[in-house]
């Protein structure tokens, strides 16, 4: 079930980040329209670094994200993977991967997290994912109840917030604060970081939506949603530094492929996986491409960044743009 919930964390946008504040009481500040974005660009954190120069080159090598280059009429485009929420060892990142980003035109992310209205975010989770009728603890499968009254207990989390909302989003809220306290925050993760180097030198598209993303998980089924939930409040404490670990040596589709044994050792049918899969991975791979192709087609050299998952394997972004005769190959660093 572990790396089943690091699918969700590699391929879904950084909602981490902001479902732990949608639940409070929002007022209509300027503070509040958006994701605050003046902090300095993440830099590496220097204690990391120390050691001698044979450390150094060695951590530089394996230091090698996925990275995709695609050539459309003259021009380049890039694709790569992004976690959402990150530290600052994952900075600075690869100069192959800054000078691909520095010679395209246009950035392409999911969602542009530094421009979200936190309000109008509030107030849709509150209309969509609030079930007052059925209390979370009265909808959950025994083993999961069990689970998540533990984890709330030694965790200290703040669970009673939770009393009236639906799986999914006390499952996303917990992951996003436990994530939190382990020294991850979205300010480090890979979008905002491009999002903040952009912001006046480039054209910003965006993929999908914050609606989109959102209605997508209050659409699961609720043993999606309870399986979700339990994942989160049983998850290995070091299985977060795994994926990120994964995504920094180019290995999240590996990671992504090995995901099926861990969901049938958690009691997840063929079934539920892959209505997991075609709903939160290959359907919304497919829009992305068509959205991709758009772009590409409209003359523009655009640097893509959605979360690493989406380009690992059968059915992914890589795979969708080449059934539209787009050729794609993978940087070597």
């Amino acid at each position: 079930m572990n790396k089943f919930l690091g699918i969700l964390l590699a391929g879904l946008v950084g909602l981490q980040g902001c479902s732990s504040e949608s639940a409070k009481p929002q007022s209509d500040s300027p503070a509040n329209k958006g994701v605050q974005t003046s902090d300095p660009l993440p830099k590496a954190d220097s204690s990391k670094n120390e050691g001698t120069s044979e450390t150094s080159q060695a951590v530089s090598e394996d230091y090698t994200p996925a990275l995709w280059k695609l050539e459309y009429k003259g021009k380049t485009s890039y694709l790569f993977g992004s976690i959402h929420m990150g530290d600052a060892s994952m900075y600075p990142l690869p100069e192959a991967v800054t000078k691909a980003f520095e010679g395209s035109d246009t950035l392409a992310v999911e969602i542009d997290l530094s421009n979200v209205n936190q309000m109008e975010m509030a107030q849709k989770i509150q209309q969509i994912a609030i079930d007052p009728e059925n209390p979370l603890e009265t909808v959950l499968k025994e083993d999961t109840l069990s689970e998540y009254k533990e984890y709330c207990e030694v965790t200290k989390s703040p669970c009673g917030m939770f009393s009236t909302f639906e799986p999914w989003f006390a499952a996303m809220t917990l992951e996003a604060l436990n994530m939190q306290q382990s020294g991850y925050s979205e300010q480090y993760g890979i979008d905002m970081y491009f999002l903040k180097q952009a912001r006046d030198t480039k054209a910003i598209a965006e993929l999908e939506t914050i609606n989109f993303q959102l209605d997508m998980l209050d659409g699961m089924p609720l043993n999606i949603q309870d399986a979700f939930l339990y994942s989160v409040v049983t998850k290995e404490g070091d299985e977060t530094d795994k994926l990120v670990d994964a995504w920094k040596t180019g290995n999240v589709e590996a990671y992504v492929e090995n995901s099926f044994e861990d969901a049938k050792e958690s009691g997840i049918n063929e079934e539920d996986y892959s209505y997991f899969m075609d709903t939160l991975l290959y359907k919304r791979n497919k829009g992305m491409a068509d959205e991709l192709a758009k772009l590409i087609e409209q003359g523009k050299s655009v640097f893509a960044v959605v979360g690493a998952a989406h380009y690992g394997g059968d059915k992914s972004v890589n795979h969708y743009l080449e059934e539209k005769g787009f050729s794609i190959e993978r940087v070597s660093y």
